[in-house]
């Protein structure tokens, strides 16, 4: 009996002795993680942006359209806009004086199921606003299309009148940021 309890002690030792590294390199790391700080959220902002100034004496129209990504990690949607139409508060929509041509701005941002999400269609001077969108229940996920169709006119030597627009979309996304980690935005 006395035999065999030595056996096994020599054996227990053996084993201890050889596996005690990879027993060691695990608390290790578990005493690492518990110094690390902690994950936290962290919101970032991605920016689409679109504007035009009209810069000759006739009515020209300007077409664009831009795309931008939204998915799960989207938390909430902004969007700025602005229009200066010059001579609009005299002017109506028809400039009957100069040109007897439509001036207008028509944007709208669509989800990849071609829903309109955000229209706007003006044609005369919008203050700037932002309207903020948050996910009810979620955003549908995909390419968003943002579309401008516009008309203006416009003069370069004194640059008083020229209509002219600016919208920015601002999608807000979170992610998770662990400290030794480069920044969610990078």
């Amino acid at each position: 009996m006395r035999r065999n309890s030595i056996v096994v002690f020599l054996l227990m030792t053996l084993m201890m002795s050889s596996l005690s590294g990879c027993l060691g390199l695990l608390q290790a790391r578990e005493a690492i993680e518990g110094l690390r700080e902690d994950v936290y959220q962290v919101s970032y902002p991605d920016k689409v942006d679109m504007a035009h100034t009209f810069t000759t004496i006739t009515v020209q129209p300007y077409v664009n359209q831009t795309s931008f990504p939204v998915d799960e990690t989207v938390d909430r949607i902004e969007i700025y806009f602005k229009v200066g139409m010059s001579g609009s508060d005299q002017i109506s929509c028809i400039d009957e004086v100069l040109t007897s041509e439509f001036r207008y701005v028509r944007a709208e941002v669509t989800t990849p199921s071609g829903i309109s999400f955000w229209l706007q269609d003006v044609c005369e001077d919008v203050t700037p606003t932002v309207d903020t969108f948050e996910p009810d229940p979620e955003f549908e996920t995909g390419d968003w299309m943002l579309n401008v169709e516009a008309r203006g006119w416009g003069e370069n030597t004194i640059g008083a009148f020229q209509d002219n627009f600016i919208i920015v979309i601002t999608v807000h996304r979170v992610c998770q940021q662990y400290p030794i980690e480069p920044p969610c935005d990078a």
